[in-house]
């Protein structure tokens, strides 16, 4: 079962320590999706927040846009 993330602080916390990030844009809202271990953690944003928040995100491999 995902576990939602509701603010920016704790996102940037976990982004150390994601195995995998996706990002889902859409229309409306923008998804960051990280796995961390066997838990998969989501943050629902604006359409132009992921490019904001993961800009200074120095593992960019580790990104996968969809």
């Amino acid at each position: 079962m995902p576990k939602q993330i509701y603010d920016t602080q704790t996102l940037l916390e976990l982004l150390k320590n994601a195995e995998k990030i996706k990002v889902v844009k859409r229309k409306d809202y923008s998804k960051i999706k990280l796995r961390i271990g066997k838990y998969l953690y989501t943050y629902v944003g604006t359409p132009d927040e992921p490019d904001k928040i993961l800009s200074n995100f120095k593992e960019k491999d580790k990104i996968v846009y969809y």
